[in-house]
């Protein structure tokens, strides 16, 4: 060993498996190798949960009523849905007021809906995932001998900063609800996209 050069002692238990007391303590001179990496690792790992806790958090959930009960539409055009019971909005993102949810961070989103038709009467429900004007995926019931039919989809979208993800009921159908909360919108980040 020259002179001024640092070491340390480590010591690593042995032997402690399964209730075994009589573990020993291993001494390794280390002569700062495994001391420095042990010390990088520590940060990268102080880093790591830095970056973490700076992600943007943006989650929500909402029904398409608060309270009553009934049909929603037919309206004579496409029509935004407002989902007014809102159960989470982390990061406010989504708008109850317009029933639209606008990006405020570039990333990859999962989105999620359910609707529920007419309880009664001939079923005419048609209602499409928009992202911005572009349709996504959409449900469709017009069968003529049930009614009381529920049905849920979802997609994971690629969005920038600005764009607007929305269900829209289309034109002369409708959907039903109630204080059951069978029509449903959610989504979240799945994660950022920095490039």
């Amino acid at each position: 060993m020259h002179a001024g050069q640092g070491f340390a002692l480590i010591c690593f238990w042995v032997g402690l498996v399964q209730g075994d007391d009589a573990g020993r303590c291993v001494t390794v001179l280390d002569t700062g190798g495994l001391t420095s990496e042990l010390f990088s690792l520590r940060t990268r790992v102080e880093q790591l949960e830095k970056d973490l806790r700076a992600l943007p958090r943006v989650a929500f959930s909402a029904a398409l009523r608060e309270s009553g009960s009934g049909n929603i539409g037919p309206f004579e055009t496409d029509t935004a849905l407002q989902y007014a019971k809102v159960f989470t909005n982390i990061g406010s993102s989504y708008n109850p007021s317009t029933g639209i949810f606008t990006a405020m961070v570039k990333g990859a989103y999962y989105f999620r809906f359910t609707a529920f038709n007419n309880i009664d009467g001939t079923a005419n429900t048609n209602i499409v995932l928009m992202k911005n004007k572009e349709r996504t995926v959409s449900m469709w019931d017009k069968a003529g001998s049930d009614f009381n039919d529920s049905a849920s989809t979802a997609v994971v979208l690629q969005l920038e900063v600005g764009d607007n993800v929305y269900v829209q009921l289309k034109a002369g159908t409708y959907v039903y609800d109630d204080i059951g909360f069978y029509n449903s919108f959610s989504g979240f980040l799945l994660f950022p996209i920095t490039a």
